[in-house]
């Protein structure tokens, strides 16, 4: 029996029930069967998004709250440290694939057990993230100014954004005294979709501009804090014209405090699935970015093209004629090749060494679990098609 994905405002609500899809290798709504329906799911929660971020102080308590806390001096681990947690191995071990047994939440067989499911996950390798060669890609474009903001008694610090108009990546903390309760993750989840909001607090929160998978560095957290780096689609890209503008100097992250945790909300109005009558407060914080990446171009004579950067790739099968052929999404590879010989697997049937990765209509996007050393890159293959500068 297949578990039933929740349509939620936010993205990453989906429970650790509910990763039977982690054994096509890499993201389910990329390469499987339930493809189009998955992708109809995120694309009426972002509408969704994009709809409650418009309205703004019409529907909320509170106007919308600008908080950007004074420069402070970047972490001395930002070239190193940071980097290597972010696009590195610090806090990460590589995995061999493995099985897992779950058990599917609120279902029962007729002998009063309940029902599991064997969940086969992937292969994913971690490499040190080289100092210099991150200081060459990133830069100075990687914001750092932290910013401080708030939903309920959570308070969430915004400490890094690096975008290259394909992909997002933020790392931040959640900290609550007492324990914090929004989020449900640990290792599986991170081998799997990441982070999502537990039903049992009454707070959500998320990026406008981006979809995505929230890591949490169990090495680093505590109960009262968490450190958490976001992988992130870009939205302008992934949904097209679906509402969302191209990011530019910002980007924004709203909250929203309910009157009462989610699941009672769902309790009460299962069958409206409006949750705004709920709403106590909802704000926006401006989170300033600093100059995109830069990106290049590469071409395959049958599959259309590539546009890569340090952190992310997206792929476009038409070649950007916008017109959707039957290309068929690969079901099995995706790899770098440097100029030295050396490769970067980043996916196939048995490896998931991604950050992040969505389908789109005419190929998909990936958000890398490493720095992708665009100025060394000698093709890029997908599924056995080439491609070249």
């Amino acid at each position: 029996m297949e578990p039933e994905f929740k349509n939620d405002i936010f993205k990453n609500d989906i429970s650790i029930e509910e990763f039977d899809h982690i054994t096509d290798g890499v993201e389910d709504h990329v390469f499987s069967d339930r493809y189009q329906s998955r992708k109809e799911t995120i694309m009426n929660n972002a509408r969704h998004k994009a709809k409650i971020s418009k309205l703004g102080v019409k529907i909320v308590a509170a106007a919308s709250v600008i908080a950007i806390a004074a420069p402070l001096a970047v972490n001395a681990a930002t070239g190193g440290e940071l980097f290597n947690r972010i696009w590195g191995n610090d806090g990460k071990d590589s995995i061999e694939s493995h099985s897992e047994v779950l058990v599917e939440d609120g279902k029962i067989r007729d002998d009063g057990t309940p029902v599991t499911y064997e969940v086969v996950m992937p292969n994913i390798e971690y490499v040190e993230a080289d100092p210099e060669t991150a200081a060459r890609l990133i830069g100075d474009r990687i914001a750092t100014e932290p910013v401080v903001c708030t939903v309920g008694d959570t308070t969430i610090t915004i400490e890094s954004v690096v975008r290259d108009g394909i992909g997002i990546v933020a790392s931040y903390t959640v900290e609550r005294e007492g324990g914090v309760d929004c989020f449900n993750y640990s290792q599986l989840d991170n081998e799997a979709k990441g982070a999502w909001f537990s039903e049992d607090t009454n707070i959500l929160f998320g990026f406008n501009e981006g979809t995505g998978k929230i890591w949490v560095d169990l090495e680093r957290s505590t109960d009262d804090k968490l450190y958490c780096y976001e992988y992130m689609c870009d939205n302008s890209v992934l949904f097209g014209s679906a509402g969302f503008d191209p990011v530019t100097d910002h980007i924004t992250l709203m909250t929203q405090e309910f009157t009462m945790n989610r699941s009672e909300m769902y309790i009460q109005n299962a069958e409206k699935g409006d949750y705004d009558q709920f709403l106590k407060e909802q704000n926006e914080y401006v989170i300033p970015v600093a100059g995109k990446l830069d990106t290049k171009t590469f071409y395959s004579s049958e599959k259309g093209s590539i546009e890569i950067s340090p952190i992310a790739m997206v792929w476009d099968s038409t070649g950007g004629t916008g017109i959707k052929g039957e290309t068929i999404l690969p079901e099995t590879s995706l790899k770098i090749t440097y100029n030295d010989g050396s490769e970067y697997l980043v996916f196939d049937e048995n490896t998931s060494s991604v950050g992040y990765v969505c389908g789109t209509d005419t190929g998909f996007i990936v958000l890398f679990n490493r720095l992708a050393d665009t100025d060394n890159i000698a093709k890029i293959t997908i599924d056995g098609n080439d491609f070249y500068a």
